[in-house]
């Protein structure tokens, strides 16, 4: 384990936070005086240093000191997995991604923040992302009355990317909806310079990037109908239709071979100038704005996502969530869960945007940052958060998403229709579902 500033130091990280270092700046730094070490399990990612940075300015302002164990993403569950399952914990705070939320909270393993400080709550203004930081445990899923089980870090949900100077030479708006959407794609992709709209429509990427367009529409993969109960609700006309949309944007107004675009292959082709538009995470947002790897810095905007047929708006929760588990001290717990409230506080959290981080508040404004224009996809970060959905709320949801991956897959690339797409995977989900200890009843067929 290293220490943060070793860290730091390590990737030759060089920021300077505008605010002030405010020695009694708000309960949050109150609560946090003459704590003992704590140690945290941190996945390595585009967001490290910022996270870093603030760990930092939490050591300068309260004497404490937060090691980091930084573990590349690949790696980070197994030893969360081990340190929870442990009598004696090696972590004080493991931070888990919101795939793996559902296992790490129907474990039992992390201990409720209610219970290590009395009836404590999230700070007002910090976001649940789909009310993925409580879970009832009961019902075996997420849910506002369950138990707040741990504090968001990094809060990664998708949005709409728009070149701006593309759309200003076609003479486009940002959609509202799909349908507007495909229509600009078509204009832009018609004119023969540039591609409409980039899917990532890859395996590994697909369930992820479509869950928007199911849950605008009114649909779902499935609902929790009791303890250990589940209907399979994808294969409804609601998920046909979201389906529809998918395929046709995906191959009628892109590159070709849209079955082959990842993340990867999406970033790149947004930053080259090539993509025109596409749905991904605001963590790609540095990439398309680093002048070493981007050729459109300063011409990239962001903006809400388009909206269903009777208005629903939902973007995939992609974000990170810091909980304390039980195996390890009391004394450690109260520390760890005076580092994340401090973390938590709106003035920090202003300082992590500025060090290059992504919030997790909703009431984080332009004004707030100064309207630099480095910070302009704050305010469609702050829209999209508060429309986030989690599209698998249950313990087997990375299992759940690729055996539904490959339905999907096929039928962008035309092997498979969208109806017997959705009747695959509705199949393969309540399979899965099955496997999990559900009873599960399912949609008939399309």
């Amino acid at each position: 384990m290293y220490a943060a500033t070793r860290i730091k130091n390590r990737q030759r990280v060089c920021r300077t936070l505008v605010a002030a270092l405010l020695m009694s700046a708000g309960a949050g730094a109150a609560s946090a005086q003459d704590q003992p070490t704590i140690s945290m399990a941190i996945n390595q990612s585009p967001w490290l240093d910022s996270f870093v940075a603030m760990v930092d300015q939490y050591e300068e302002e309260t004497g404490n000191r937060v090691e980091l164990d930084v573990t590349p993403f690949g790696g980070l569950l197994e030893k969360i997995r081990n340190s929870v399952r442990a009598s004696q914990g090696s972590y004080d705070i493991v931070n888990v991604n919101s795939l793996w939320l559902s296992e790490i909270y129907s474990g039992g393993f992390l201990a409720p923040l209610g219970e290590i400080e009395a009836n404590y709550q999230l700070p007002e203004g910090v976001l649940s992302y789909g009310n993925t930081t409580n879970w009832d445990a009961s019902a075996a899923t997420f849910s506002s009355d369950g138990a707040l089980m741990g504090v968001p870090v990094n809060g990664n949900v998708q949005v709409l990317y728009y070149n701006t100077e593309i759309y200003e030479q076609f003479g486009l708006k940002p959609p509202k909806t799909w349908d507007d959407l495909f229509a600009n794609a078509k204009a832009i992709q018609e004119g023969g310079e540039y591609y409409g709209f980039v899917p990532r429509a890859a395996r590994d990427s697909i369930v992820y990037n479509f869950t928007p367009y199911l849950f605008s529409h009114d649909a779902a993969f499935f609902r929790i109908t009791g303890p250990d109960q589940a209907e399979v609700t994808l294969n409804s006309p609601e998920g046909l239709k979201a389906l529809e949309t998918y395929v046709k944007i995906a191959t009628e107004a892109g590159p070709p071979g849209p079955g082959n675009i990842a993340q990867g292959e999406l970033i790149q082709l947004m930053a080259t100038g090539k993509g025109a538009q596409a749905i991904a995470v605001i963590a790609a947002w540095g990439q398309l704005e680093d002048p070493n790897a981007s050729r459109v810095v300063g011409k990239i905007n962001a903006a809400l996502l388009p909206a269903g047929p009777d208005g629903m708006i939902a973007s995939s929760a992609g974000h990170w969530v810091a909980g304390i588990p039980k195996n390890v001290a009391p004394e450690k717990q109260k520390a760890a869960l005076a580092f994340l409230d401090w973390f938590a506080q709106k003035e920090r959290q202003v300082d992590y945007v500025r060090a290059g981080g992504v919030p997790v508040r909703g009431d984080i404004t332009g004004a707030d940052l100064g309207d630099e224009a480095a910070f302009r996809f704050i305010e469609a970060y702050s829209q999209n958060a508060r429309h986030a959905v989690m599209g698998l709320p249950f313990a087997s949801a990375a299992e759940a998403s690729d055996a539904m991956a490959l339905s999907f897959n096929r039928a962008v690339i035309g092997e498979l229709t969208q109806v017997q797409a959705l009747n695959q995977a509705a199949a393969d989900l309540a399979g899965v579902l099955e496997r999990a200890g559900f009873t599960v009843s399912k949609l008939p067929d399309l």
